[in-house]
């Protein structure tokens, strides 16, 4: 069982992810960690006045049924799915979540643009690459089965073109 981390902005397009992801993995069985880094409070003030975590509103039940939905859509491959926050922005503290978490592949494609959703917000890229973590940074292509029939019919077409060049020349 692997134990995956993919980072949110809390969108549908992070939920795309996961499945891109997903698929890509085949049949392995995943638990998959949904991640987003925060700036630690620089001032007491910061901490006294702001009594809600910064992901209190992020967490919507949109978010919440999403994740229900990618594990009623690949019940097989996921074991869990859960949100884990990280307050801090250094390879060392995010190797100590690695560990902590037991995360053993980072889902990071070249493609992946962070998008900021609370001023304290932390892009993980740096974070991600010092991280010594494997990356997943591109997805498989979903293969297309292709049937006995089907095979035999392009078979018959071709040799239907060869007879037919044959007798041209």
């Amino acid at each position: 069982m692997r134990n995956v981390l993919i980072p949110t902005d809390f969108s549908t397009a992070s939920f795309d992810l996961v499945e891109k992801a997903i698929q890509t993995m085949g049949e392995q069985v995943v638990n998959i960690t949904l991640f987003h880094a925060f700036q630690i409070p620089f001032f007491v003030s910061d901490l006294i006045r702001n009594q809600r975590q910064p992901y209190h509103d992020l967490l919507t039940d949109g978010f919440r049924n999403n994740c229900k939905q990618i594990k009623q859509l690949f019940p097989k491959q996921v074991n869990s799915i859960v949100f884990r926050h990280l307050y801090g922005n250094t390879p060392a503290v995010f190797r100590h979540f690695v560990d902590a978490n037991d995360i053993d592949l980072i889902v990071y494609p070249e493609q992946y643009e962070f998008i900021p959703v609370h001023s304290d917000s932390v892009n993980p890229d740096s974070m991600f690459k010092k991280s010594r973590v494997p990356l997943l940074r591109q997805f498989k292509t979903k293969r297309r089965v292709v049937t006995i029939p089907e095979i035999k019919a392009v078979e018959e077409e071709a040799v239907a073109l060869l007879k037919l060049l044959n007798a041209q020349s």
